[in-house]
């Protein structure tokens, strides 16, 4: 999602609806993607909190890669999943 949304600011409900992914699970991974750096930043990082709702927003930090090499290094991530 991030990937597709580029700089977008994506709540957690945004993404249970378009993810197959929900509450904790979504958490965990968001967690996940948040702690690990790539190029010494975080790869999505917290944009606060939404103006209805709970949880946080969050976007991807496009300090540490763009959209491009985002795209290859998921693929990469995936295909190690196989």
């Amino acid at each position: 999602m991030f990937l597709v949304s580029g700089d977008k600011i994506l709540t957690v409900g945004e993404l249970e609806r378009k993810a197959d992914i929900k509450g904790k699970s979504l958490g965990g991974v968001l967690s996940a993607l948040s702690r690990n750096q790539f190029r010494g930043l975080s790869l999505i990082e917290p944009v606060g909190g939404p103006k209805e709702g709970s949880g946080l927003r969050w976007q991807l930090n496009q300090k540490s890669l763009d959209i491009k090499q985002a795209k290859l290094t998921v693929e990469q991530l995936l295909k190690t999943y196989d």
